[in-house]
């Protein structure tokens, strides 16, 4: 039988002690979790009005859900948190709070601040990789665009004959294009330019 003296019955009260900021950790999480994607639903383009008014009372009734769960959190014996700390939280990657959850992760590499610093770093190269590919391809488009641009108004200024104020707007564009011409210069002498 235990007692209250036993390591069992310590042992159990710690771990019931434990499991009731777990829960109310989950049930936080939960909540900002659902306001994080009610907040991109409200963000999306071609949202009517109705489904704007409705997301807009959701998220009001998640931002009252995650007071009143905020307010259970912070009566446990653990670090406080304010509301507006967890309301400016725009990813899950910023809810510093689930590192005390039941898996010890405060424990795992991938929780310390440098490794995710540097995870951030090594994924933002790759992503920059493979936007310079893309704008390889766009520098191409812009240039047929402006040799095109420059060649269809001089055809144009030919045919009409009458180079009064067309021949303005043609002074005016063709300046405009020589800067591009100019900056795509530059961009074709760079260095891992393809």
């Amino acid at each position: 039988r235990w007692t209250p003296e036993s390591p069992e019955y310590k042992a159990s009260i710690a771990y019931a002690k434990h499991h009731t900021f777990i829960h109310a950790v989950k049930e936080l999480e939960g909540l900002i979790v659902q306001q994080l994607f009610e907040l991109s639903k409200a963000n999306l383009a071609g949202t009517s009005y109705k489904m704007c008014k409705h997301i807009s009372k959701a998220i009001t009734r998640c931002s009252s859900a995650i007071c009143m769960a905020l307010e259970h959190y912070n009566k446990l014996p653990h670090p406080k948190l304010d509301y507006m700390e967890v309301i400016s939280y725009m990813t899950l990657g910023e809810f510093a709070l689930l590192k005390h959850s039941c898996y010890n992760i405060l424990a795992k590499l991938w929780a310390l601040v440098k490794n995710c610093e540097m995870m951030m770093k090594y994924f933002k190269v790759l992503c920059s990789q493979e936007e310079i590919e893309h704008l390889n391809v766009e520098v191409h488009w812009l240039q047929t665009w402006v040799d095109f641009d420059n060649q269809k108004i001089k055809s144009t200024i030919q045919m009409l004959s009458t180079a009064g104020s067309v021949g303005l707007f043609y002074a005016v564009v063709h300046h405009v294009n020589d800067l591009h011409h100019h900056r795509l210069g530059l961009i074709y002498s760079l260095k891992g330019y393809s």
